[in-house]
């Protein structure tokens, strides 16, 4: 079987990740030299790397929507917050997955979907993309605070040495959909807002975020020299 295909999506996810992260450094470390973060706001190439990680992110949320099983669900509470929230997402992203047969309907800027086969039958989207994104990204989120010291860069950290190990791993299905939320809001909110205000009133949603990225850098590019691929910091893959 040819795994290349499989490699060079994981060293996409790498790629973005640490850009990602290195722009959240850049963008952190400007508030703390301008005090109140009056002159941090990002620019049209920040702008264009955090859309990249939303792309992420919304793959990693297919991933979940795709992988979530009532068996894993405990409470009756958690059931009816993820069925909100996932049929509330089931819309749109049978669109993107070319399930939903009115499609057609849909506006100029949706996804399209691609023309029926000979047979007649309508072609469905390979899912493997997203479950790669979301296996990913869970285990950065349990990995994430178990991150060593020395490779906690946070610019705004209190702790010394600095630390991951308050931040909880979620456990079940409706903690994890949660944190993805989280994630995605966040990275929304660095794209709209001043950074220096952003990091004052949700201090806790921007280290989370930024903590993600970094254990999710990290992570992958331990294994992207494992693969021995070179990687590429100038070309970002768009999920």
């Amino acid at each position: 079987m040819d795994r290349t295909p499989n490699v060079y999506e994981f060293v996409g996810i790498s790629e973005v990740a640490e850009t990602t992260t290195h722009l959240l450094t850049l963008a952190l470390q400007q508030v703390d030299h301008s005090g109140s973060g009056t002159n941090a706001r990002l620019g049209p190439v920040e702008h264009y790397v955090l859309q990249q990680a939303r792309d992420y992110l919304s793959s990693v949320r297919e991933g979940f929507v795709l992988s979530v099983r009532t068996s894993n669900i405990g409470a009756h509470a958690e059931t009816r917050y993820l069925l909100d929230r996932v049929l509330t997402d089931w819309e749109q992203l049978s669109r993107e997955l070319g399930f939903d047969e009115s499609a057609d309907d849909a506006t100029e800027d949706a996804v399209q979907i691609p023309a029926a086969d000979e047979a007649g039958r309508p072609p469905v989207e390979r899912v493997r993309q997203q479950l790669l994104a979301f296996g990913m990204a869970v285990v950065a989120l349990g990995y994430l605070p178990r991150l060593p010291s020395k490779q906690v860069t946070f610019p705004q950290s209190y702790g010394k040495p600095p630390t991951y190990a308050d931040i909880p791993v979620p456990h079940t299905p409706g903690e994890l959909l949660w944190r993805i939320e989280e994630l995605e809001e966040t990275i929304w909110q660095m794209m709209s807002r001043n950074m220096g205000q952003l990091v004052q009133r949700r201090y806790g949603p921007v280290r989370r975020t930024y903590g993600f990225f970094e254990t999710s850098a990290w992570l992958s590019i331990k294994e992207v020299e494992r693969f021995g691929v070179k990687r590429s910091t100038t070309t970002l893959k768009r999920f």
